[in-house]
């Protein structure tokens, strides 16, 4: 990877804040320190043994954290490191100054800056492009969790899945090369060379742990695997030696065939020797030339190394090797061809000593030295090979993974995988897992347990890939989905996230509720509900409020959204809200204050429509009953006023009127009586008034309240089935 590419840009959430604060909310990291190249700007481990394990990714920082003109190396000498914590929810990562030691222990007191004290929030966005490989992988994954593998046809179940997941991998490889020719972007580079990585763990671990022949070579296997992902050996390269009339003499020629040699491309180096050798004018190279594509023909392989004596003919042809090496024609072939026959050779030592990788020197063994090798004794060849590799400061995770995969260490595999990439590690081990290649109970990491996990390992690694697609939001459906189907955890983790999905529109907000109803997350279904009433509110949408928030059983504010709806109607003198009021009363529900609102919303309808007797009916009841709440009394007896003072009929009997008279002084004689009369209308808008000046309006329902009383002694209401229609 070129260095002082900007992998991770800053957030749009970036603070400043002090340092100590950060551990607090997010989840803590690897310790993390600056490369000492000044000019390289990139975040490494420097407080870890090299040797170790562990890994710690490559960040990018802009602004740094070390001021301009100062090096990482002289930086790190001021007892200053850097540490980092993530939060999967939004895929952030905050770094931060720390000191490498307790100040106590170092022996100059440092000065603080701005940049110690500063919290550097950086994001790693999902890349767009990756989009359609994260939704053809979870097709994949939901149709391998729901098969019983140990059912008819299993065997062949999981070749045909595994075969899926390398085709997602291998098309949106086949999208990248595309792109990347026709717009050769940054993210374009870094994708491709994640896909390539999962590409070379996922094959190499399908041919070792699923392959369906354990007697097969693993020197054949490995090799063909070597030469289908080597990336080092160009394409180019041959085309340009084949294209070079003095290809012989090039720099390039004889590396190109030791290359092909270790990797097992024998039909390439055979091809370039021929064609070499048909153009070679002089004699004695050309000779040498034919003996060696003699040799190579002869060289075993899965074709012609019969099983019933592998060892026998590789032994003889080892002999012919050894005779070609020391023969006077191989010095005709110039000092460049002795890295190819120090391959010929067939010594370990020698092999190793050529090759640029271990994949090389791997192969080379394989192939040169024990092409019968069983795959599960190809240990002590490892144990020969890595050494002289691993003491480099080249290999990397990926390095580790594949020689984890040969070493057939299942549980070793997934560790380092999901050091690698929440994906990767999340589908590998669901297939091992789902198929029997893999006990996850084995699997004790320190990590997970320091964390208190209770529950299944596989669990744990697809809830962290779905964490990391929380970020974008598009991909909400995917994350539920793991999420489903990660047990207890899983559910619990889902049912607090999808809470905040956001709701941009009224079909996203009914996708969202009939997941949560489908899937029993009542608690969410609950909270949602919540969510999107206090929207509708806020957009005056009242029906569709009342109803949510009853689903989610906040019945405070129901009684609230109904509070705003009366005073609403106070302010305006008009009770205009029929469409809200249909819908309230189509709501199936036992709330008082929706059936409060029904009624008293039916006594307007009734008296707007000259239905005087039902009004007042319908009004005495809401009193009588206890269906209106007490602090609205005094607005349904000033509702009383005009029916009381109607002159072409009684409206209310004797009994109604000493009810709406027993109403109206409990309301004046209790102690909440300032309370009760707050919704009286203000005689003077200017000031405030006392309870005794608001009481006083009172008198005129008095008095009207006196008069009926009479009038319906002398006139008793008549109660026609239509009523008199007000004039």
């Amino acid at each position: 990877m070129s260095k002082g590419i900007p992998l991770i840009q800053p957030s749009s959430t970036a603070l400043n804040t002090n340092a100590a604060t950060a551990k607090r909310s997010i989840f803590s990291a690897p310790t993390v320190d600056l490369n000492p190249n000044p000019n390289d700007g990139i975040v490494l481990d420097m407080d870890r043994d090299q040797k170790d394990e562990e890994y710690v990714a490559v960040l990018h920082l802009d602004p740094s954290p070390i001021k301009k003109g100062v090096s990482a190396e002289s930086w790190a000498k001021t007892n200053r490191t850097l540490r980092s914590t993530f939060r999967p929810t939004t895929n952030e990562i905050a770094v931060y100054v720390a000191g490498r030691k307790a100040a106590e222990e170092f022996p100059t007191k440092q000065k603080s800056s701005v940049e110690d004290n500063t919290i550097f929030l950086c994001q790693a966005a999902i890349p767009e492009s990756r989009i359609p490989f994260i939704e053809k992988t979870f097709e994949v994954f939901l149709d391998i969790a729901s098969r019983n593998p140990y059912k008819a046809g299993g065997s062949e179940d999981y070749k045909h899945h595994l075969q899926r997941y390398n085709n997602a991998i291998q098309q949106h490889l086949a999208r990248l090369y595309v792109k990347a020719k026709m717009n050769d972007t940054l993210e374009i580079d870094q994708e491709t060379i994640l896909m390539e990585s999962f590409s070379d763990v996922w094959q190499l671990a399908e041919a070792v742990f699923l392959t369906s022949d354990g007697n097969r070579s693993i020197a054949f296997m490995f090799s063909e695997w070597l030469a289908f992902h080597d990336a080092s050996q160009d394409a180019e390269l041959g085309k340009t030696l084949l294209e070079d009339p003095s290809r012989l003499t090039h720099p390039e020629f004889w590396p190109y065939i030791r290359r092909c040699l270790l990797k097992g491309m024998i039909e390439s180096a055979i091809f370039m020797l021929e064609q070499t050798l048909n153009d070679e004018e002089d004699e004695h190279v050309a000779n040498a030339l034919e003996d060696l594509v003699r040799v190579l023909r002869d060289t075993p392989s899965e074709k012609n190394l019969p099983p019933g004596e592998p060892h026998s003919r590789h032994i003889k042809w080892k002999e012919e090797c050894k005779k070609f090496t020391l023969s006077k024609h191989v010095k005709h072939l110039g000092k460049a061809a002795k890295e190819v026959m120090k391959v010929l050779s067939c010594d370990v030592e020698d092999i190793i000593d050529v090759s640029d990788r271990w994949e090389e020197a791997v192969s080379g063994t394989l192939l040169f030295v024990h092409p019968d090798c069983e795959r599960d004794n190809i240990g002590p060849i490892l144990e020969t090979c890595l050494p002289p590799f691993l003491e480099s400061t080249d290999v990397t995770l990926l390095d580790r993974i594949k020689i984890a995969i040969l070493q057939l260490d299942d549980v070793k595999t997934i560790r380092l995988c999901g050091e690698f990439h929440p994906w990767l590690v999340a589908h590998l081990s669901s297939v091992l897992q789902q198929y029997g290649y893999l006990d996850m109970s084995a699997v004790d990491l320190q990590d997970i347990a320091a964390q208190g996990w209770d529950s299944n390992i596989q669990d744990f690694f697809v809830i962290g890939y779905a964490q990391s697609l929380m970020s974008n939001l598009s991909l909400w459906e995917i994350v539920a989905g793991y999420l489903l189907r990660c047990g207890h955890t899983g559910r619990s983790t889902l049912s607090e996230w999808i809470c905040h999905v956001p709701l941009d529109s009224s079909e996203k907000a009914h996708k969202v509720l009939r997941f949560c109803e489908e899937n029993n997350l009542k608690d969410s279904l609950r909270s949602i509900n919540r969510v999107m009433a206090v929207e509708e509110e806020k957009r005056g949408e009242y029906a569709q409020a009342i109803q949510h928030f009853i689903v989610s059983r906040d019945l405070d504010r129901v009684a609230k959204v109904v509070d705003n709806l009366i005073l609403g109607y106070l302010e305006r003198g008009q009770f205009d809200l029929d469409d809200t009021l249909a819908s309230i009363e189509a709501l199936d529900t036992t709330s008082s204050h929706v059936h409060f609102l029904r009624s008293y919303a039916g006594f307007h309808r009734d008296y707007k429509n000259g239905k005087l007797a039902l009004a007042g009916g319908a009004l005495v009841k809401l009193l009588s009953r206890g269906t209106a709440p007490k602090k609205y009394w005094v607005v349904l007896l000033l509702d009383a006023l005009p029916l009381l003072e109607n002159k072409q009929q009684v409206i209310f009997d004797s009994n109604d009127t000493f009810v709406l008279m027993q109403c109206l002084e409990e309301l004046v004689g209790s102690q909440y009586r300032s309370e009760y009369l707050q919704l009286l209308p203000q005689p003077n808008p200017d000031s405030t008034s006392t309870v005794e000046e608001k009481e006083a309006q009172l008198d005129v329902l008095r008095l009207s309240l006196t008069r009926n009383l009479a009038r319906s002694f002398v006139h008793p209401p008549h109660r026609p089935d239509v009523d008199v229609v007000m004039a």
